[in-house]
């Protein structure tokens, strides 16, 4: 080959634009909504704008972000929103309730989406530690003090771990929790049982009380009855766990069923439709969030507490929850729907 001829051969290459990334020539000067089902001032609030300031910059194009409340159902009303009439290219994404993903194993009533079509980018806490709290000055101290007396507590939604916890507690643990609904969210709560409308609040994670509540730590203002997860929380050592309120197997196999999400909580998803490209390039952004160093210097800031799962994770918690024998999973309707 000739001088002459490799010459103009380099040249026709050099001038071959480099190829385009369809997913940030997408994502560019867009604008990608956060939808929480819960008001503003809780922990999915805190949680979805500390997202909101750091995920942007991981996603191919840099979309700006921000974050839509919703409240309403214990999240389903967001959860049916982002599935039904939310854009399906990306740019919806939700944090779930921890009990939305699985409210269609109970034939919830008001249910529009199949979880099973969402994309889960992860979840942004693997041990969240959710309790049950009595507020003190009701006189209640102990799970055994709501075996024996009517203890009311609040509620968000039917369908949401502030209704199914207590229905469950009191079919199988022999509780008389008597469920109080209408409250939008955690701070309503909050008042309520400072009023002393209510004498307690089951689903509030032990991280997120004390991020939010220093004064009732501080004051000794609350009580912990049970604990959700699935061993004692290390600073919570004398209070039991759901699973060592009941007396056998197939009752601890369907309080783990529905506890699941307090394993595993608050599930990041995009709607369904979404172009597989930029599925991935959101999971892969979403890793890179979690190990971001001022992500995490920002959440330790704020108080808010962080163990993230993986897609695959999530996933694999959502699958194991389906394939629940079908006989266990008759009986926690029932005690769901108070049948």
């Amino acid at each position: 080959m000739s001088r002459t001829w490799l010459i103009a051969l380099v040249g026709a290459f050099l001038a071959i634009p480099a190829q385009a990334d369809p997913v940030a020539d997408f994502y560019a000067g867009r604008t990608v909504s956060i939808t929480i089902g819960f008001a503003p001032g809780g922990g999915y609030d805190s949680v979805a704008r500390l997202l909101a300031r750091h995920f942007f910059k991981h996603i191919p194009g840099k979309p700006s972000m921000v974050v839509r409340n919703m409240p309403g159902a214990g999240g389903l009303i967001a959860a049916n929103a982002v599935y039904n009439l939310g854009n399906r290219d990306g740019t919806d994404i939700a944090i779930f309730g921890d009990t939305i993903p699985f409210a269609p194993l109970w034939n919830a009533d008001g249910v529009q989406f199949d979880p099973a079509k969402f994309h889960y980018l992860g979840a942004l806490d693997r041990r969240e530690a959710g309790v049950a709290l009595s507020w003190r000055a009701s006189g209640v101290e102990t799970f055994e003090d709501a075996r024996r007396r009517t203890v009311t507590v609040g509620s968000t939604g039917t369908h949401d771990i502030t209704s199914v916890a207590p229905r469950l507690l009191n079919a199988l643990a022999g509780a008389k929790f008597k469920i109080v609904g209408g409250y939008r969210g955690i701070p309503e709560g909050s008042l309520a049982m400072e009023r002393g409308e209510i004498d307690g609040w089951q689903g509030w994670c032990w991280p997120c009380l004390k991020e939010t509540k220093p004064e009732w730590m501080s004051g000794n203002k609350i009580a912990v009855l049970t604990q959700f997860g699935s061993q004692r929380h290390p600073e919570l050592p004398n209070v039991p766990t759901v699973y060592e309120l009941v007396g056998n197997d197939d009752d601890r196999s369907i309080m783990r069923l529905i506890f699941s999400s307090d394993d595993m909580s608050r599930f990041v998803a995009v709607g369904p439709g979404t172009l597989s490209e930029r599925v991935e390039a959101l999971r892969a952004a979403f890793e890179a969030t979690m190990a971001d160093a001022e992500f995490r210097a920002d959440a330790v800031k704020n108080n808010i507490p962080l163990h993230p799962a993986s897609a695959a994770a999530a996933e694999a918690l959502l699958r194991n929850a389906y394939a629940t024998r079908p006989e266990l999973l008759t009986r926690a309707r029932a005690i769901i729907k108070g049948d």
